[in-house]
């Protein structure tokens, strides 16, 4: 074989290994961040406090004002949150919202939640 030969070989070669590791990081790059998880927060509050507030996704319980709750999420899309909240001589009431999926971490979201004040009507 040519010295000519051997180079251009060697040179395909090692071009198809670098390639290779090209791939391979970006799609590692590519799974990391397709996985992270966003989270986002809710300080819920009521006039007058101490109303049960409910999912109306699941319908679970989440819990009584004044409350602050999380939700966590794979895309970071803004999420849609229903919920009613009830309290007894008062009228139930649905509210809804955007939530931001803008944190990183479920305790920076819960530092910074969003505020949602309901307002319940007396029977």
């Amino acid at each position: 074989m040519a010295p000519a030969e051997i180079f251009s070989t060697y040179s395909t070669i090692s071009m198809q290994k670098a390639l290779l590791k090209i791939a391979l990081i970006a799609t590692s790059v590519f799974i990391i961040s397709g996985c992270s998880s966003h989270y986002g927060a809710a300080k819920i509050l009521s006039q007058p406090p101490g109303a049960e507030v409910i999912n109306l996704d699941d319908g679970t319980v989440i819990g009584v004002t004044p409350l602050t709750t999380w939700w966590k999420d794979s895309s970071g899309n803004r999420q849609y949150v229903a919920l009613r909240v009830r309290k007894p001589g008062f009228e139930e009431k649905v509210s809804h919202f955007w939530l931001s999926m803008r944190h990183k971490s479920q305790s920076s979201a819960k530092e910074n939640p969003q505020l949602v004040e309901i307002t319940l009507t007396e029977k």
